[in-house]
């Protein structure tokens, strides 16, 4: 994880830390985990990620802990047939939820990927699998902690949060390291 994130990501802890428990219902950043308690099979960019916040929630992102990763795996079973996902398991993670949706890196290439929200149909009905950022700092930066949380979430009290702290309108920096999505 880039320095500039794993700084952002605490400052940001911080803040929400500071208006508990009013935050809580819309947001938590947790403290990083062990690096001695995090499986070592995962991805390197999880294992900082969890390094640096062992679970948390920003609107409508939830990216679990090390102790309840597992308990999402189950989408990679569900997803739909022709992502090809069920079908070479051990290529892929999901790393967490988008609105109760899954998100997916895939373990070779660390690119994220996730079924975009187009209709109303269920999201293992949907027929559009797509490769969203080029990595998980690019995700979390642009998506979670950015400009590009519009786009994939909701204008809820996260996004509000990310216009409070100033992270909510696109820098010359953030244009430049957009995903392609």
């Amino acid at each position: 994880m880039n320095p500039e994130l794993r700084e952002l990501i605490a400052e940001l802890r911080t803040d929400l830390e500071a208006d508990r428990p009013a935050t809580l219902a819309w947001a938590q950043i947790n403290q990083g985990a062990p690096a001695d308690e995090i499986p070592a099979e995962l991805p390197r960019s999880v294992r900082d990620l969890l390094e640096t916040a062992d679970g948390l929630l920003a609107g409508a992102f939830d990216l679990p802990s090390v102790a309840h990763l597992d308990d999402i795996q189950y989408y990679i079973a569900q997803m739909p047939e022709f992502t090809g996902v069920a079908d070479e398991p051990a290529e892929w993670l999901v790393f967490g939820t988008l609105s109760d949706e899954p998100l997916l890196i895939r373990r070779d290439s660390g690119a994220v990927w996730y079924l975009p929200a187009e209709t109303t149909d269920e999201w293992f009905m949907r027929e559009l699998f797509l490769d969203v950022a080029p990595d998980l700092d690019s995700f979390l930066g642009y998506y979670v902690f950015g400009p590009g949380y519009a786009e994939i979430g909701a204008e809820d009290r996260w996004w509000a949060f990310l216009g409070e702290q100033g992270l909510a309108t696109p820098g010359d920096e953030d244009e430049d390291r957009q995903p392609d999505g």
